[in-house]
């Protein structure tokens, strides 16, 4: 591009006389394209210009709820998980051989998975039935027994008394982090 060029070209845009041209192409607009097309064209102008202020006021809302909602979560406290898991066979074990020392007439087997079967062949030793299973639920810390199937009676098969019990530990695990938090710390290390 030659710079005298341009430089005639901005001369020309810039003279007195394109000021006067410019004058009179807007003088002789209304004749040319007619008022009404003026106005229209002007309420268009105007509702462009309102849509486009409501749109940065809203975005200026939003943009403070979501500050306001961010301190609310920063606010909340991570909560820890519980989780169970079974407790060991030789747990179970040990603890089954007291039951059978204590609690005569009762046959306790425990199983690898935390779960424990008490029987008795008659519904004289239900005293002892309901003591052995009571002992077993304050067994041990932090402890939770909970019953799969009980029978008592007739009904039952084989023994006449027979629960069949679930041995679990609760423990407190890592609270869960979010999904959301986990996208911010990729934002500050990105950063870095």
């Amino acid at each position: 591009m030659d710079m005298n060029k341009v430089n005639s070209t901005i001369k020309r845009y810039t003279s007195a006389q394109s000021m006067k041209d410019l004058d009179v192409f807007l003088d002789d607009l209304p004749l040319n394209v007619g008022y009404n097309a003026l106005i229209a064209a002007g309420i268009a102008c105007l509702m462009g210009a309102g849509s486009v202020w409501f749109a940065a006021q809203e975005t200026e809302k939003v943009s403070k709820l979501h500050a306001d909602l961010m301190n609310v979560q920063a606010l909340q406290p991570p909560v820890p998980i519980l989780k169970y898991t079974p407790v060991s066979k030789d747990v179970i074990k040990d603890m089954s051989d007291k039951i059978k020392k204590t609690y005569k007439g009762l046959n306790i087997e425990g199983g690898s998975d935390g779960s424990v079967t008490i029987t008795a062949q008659d519904t004289d030793f239900f005293p002892q039935f309901l003591a052995a299973i009571s002992y077993l639920q304050r067994g041990g810390k932090s402890w939770k027994v909970m019953i799969n199937s009980l029978c008592v009676g007739r009904d039952c098969n084989g023994s006449k008394l027979s629960a069949n019990l679930q041995v679990q530990m609760v423990r407190f695990g890592e609270p869960e982090i979010k999904k959301e938090d986990d996208k911010k710390t990729d934002k500050k290390t990105d950063k870095k």
